[in-house]
């Protein structure tokens, strides 16, 4: 799986990425609002290689975690967890991405990418997703690509705007 628009890329997550993806993973400012703990080396390098090699992309009832990745250098920098209900009428997508490549249009086109990657592979009917409600820029980008808050909600004491969008032909 490679999907590509203007700078960014969308692949699987490979082992060679191990330095990139802890750096960003083990930054506490990337990581205040996420649900995710720091791994150490053998357990990220472990995660790193089981998501570069598990198949298919999407099983119900289990996340799948790609890279999202710079278009021309293909050097990491985040990534995106992906689950398919065990039923296949809704998705939810999280993504994380290093400090150094946040404001730059990467998440808007990494979400992009994956909202057409889950109405193409997948039966689903809706995509969700959730954004602490500190997290404005999580919020907007939620907004940016095409998806409605549909209300708040608290999940083990973090309180998260929680957001919908719906397949186009539903």
């Amino acid at each position: 799986m490679r999907l590509t628009t203007q700078s960014t890329t969308l692949r699987r997550l490979s082992p060679d990425d191990l330095r990139a993806f802890q750096a960003y993973r083990n930054d506490p400012v990337v990581a205040q609002f996420q649900s995710w703990e720091a791994m150490d080396d053998d357990r990220a390098a472990g995660f790193l290689t089981h998501a570069a090699t598990s198949e298919p992309l999407f099983t119900p009832g289990h996340w799948t975690q790609i890279a999202v990745a710079d278009a021309e250098t293909d050097a990491l920098l985040g990534d995106m967890g992906l689950h398919l209900s065990q039923d296949q009428t809704e998705a939810e997508l999280g993504i994380t991405l290093a400090r150094a490549a946040q404001g730059q249009g990467h998440a808007t086109r990494a979400v992009a990418l994956a909202v057409g990657l889950l109405f193409d592979e997948t039966p689903i009917d809706r995509i969700r997703a959730w954004a602490d409600i500190r997290n404005m820029a999580s919020q907007n980008l939620m907004v940016r690509a095409g998806f409605t808050e549909i209300g708040i909600e608290v999940t083990d004491g973090v309180t998260e705007a929680a957001f919908v969008r719906a397949r186009a032909d539903v």
